[in-house]
């Protein structure tokens, strides 16, 4: 608690964190995501057409934050799956 003006106030931050999202591809029978994780739904869809499975979808988890190994994971699956599914666009 802060002391605002002579009263207790709750200690907020002034821009309160957005969440990350990430995203995975999933199969009903596989008990874990199969891809992943990206760090966007395009990637994720390359990876789609990378599993050539009718029954994969893209799932996602919003996070609260990511460390470095994770986001240059993320960064280097989505180019791998563009790779292989054909796309060669660069995202980031």
């Amino acid at each position: 608690m802060k002391i605002q003006n002579g009263a207790s106030a709750p200690a907020l931050p002034a821009c309160p964190k957005k969440a990350i999202e990430l995203f995975f591809v999933t199969h009903p029978k596989a008990p874990k995501a199969l891809l992943g994780p990206f760090l966007n739904k395009e990637d994720a869809a390359c990876g789609l057409v990378v599993m050539r499975s009718a029954e994969a979808v893209v799932t996602s988890s919003l996070v609260d934050d990511i460390d470095e190994l994770t986001r240059w994971t993320g960064i280097n699956n989505g180019a791998i799956c563009r790779a292989f599914a054909g796309n060669g666009a660069h995202h980031d």
